[in-house]
């Protein structure tokens, strides 16, 4: 797809004196193929991509600025920023306003080969399962209840690192993490076939306060149909 080929041609910045700026929050925690950062500041990968894009459709300069993962919400809230890509309405909490969604993510539940292959998510009663610190996983607190048994980490990389170092049986990582990891030779470890955990669509999430500075959400929808109509956000990052 023509996002994901972003990450090999390079994303552009389109700067232009006369616009305002579209000021897009970041997580600081993500990682390739969704964001790379160089000290401190975000420089290429899919969010940077999509921001850069979605900017220039609305007539504007991408400028982002970088927050931890607990703080999305309240940053955009407070007007820290304008708008955040990529989440779900189930992630952000507050009278936010979401856009049309434009993407899926897959997670998925992974386990190392060497170990037996849960067959449903309620083989993993009682197993301790390496989740990411902060993020909610409805399907699995649904299947186990009380049986779900999370062993946090601080990221997807982390996950995959206890994986291969056999800290852990069981991880969740998204489908687009994981084949990228594998397609740039990070991740070698043999895996049984992965459960899919839950597929979720994604959207933008606008802050109210954002309204004050001429955006609204026909605008930001009317960007994103734009660019799935013409092939820049073609399929999914999953």
């Amino acid at each position: 797809m023509r996002w994901m080929a972003v990450l090999v041609l390079g994303s552009a910045s389109f700067w232009r004196a006369e616009a305002a700026s579209l000021r897009v929050l970041v997580d600081t925690s993500a990682s390739m193929p969704y964001a790379k950062f160089e000290a401190g500041e975000l420089r290429s990968g899919l969010s940077h991509a999509l921001g850069v894009e979605l900017a220039r459709r609305l007539g504007r300069d991408a400028q982002f600025v970088p927050v931890a993962r607990k703080r999305l919400g309240q940053a955009l809230l407070a007007g820290e920023a304008d708008l955040v890509c990529g989440y779900a309405q189930a992630w952000l909490s507050g009278p936010l306003l979401w856009s049309r969604p434009f993407a899926q993510h897959v997670d998925l539940v992974v386990t190392r080969a060497d170990v037996p292959a849960p067959q449903h998510l309620q083989d993993l009663s009682g197993q301790m399962i390496g989740s990411i610190a902060g993020f909610k996983y409805l399907s699995l607190e649904r299947a186990l209840g009380p049986q779900f048994v999370r062993d946090d980490g601080p990221d997807a990389q982390a996950l995959l690192r206890r994986l291969q170092a056999k800290r852990i049986q069981h991880a969740i990582v998204s489908r687009s993490y994981l084949d990228f990891q594998r397609q740039i030779g990070a991740f070698s470890l043999p895996l049984h076939t992965p459960l899919v955990l839950q597929s979720t669509e994604l959207r933008c999430a606008l802050s109210p306060q954002a309204l004050q500075s001429g955006l609204n959400l026909a605008q930001i929808d009317a960007a994103l149909l734009g660019m799935q109509k013409d092939g820049f956000l073609s399929g999914s990052p999953d």
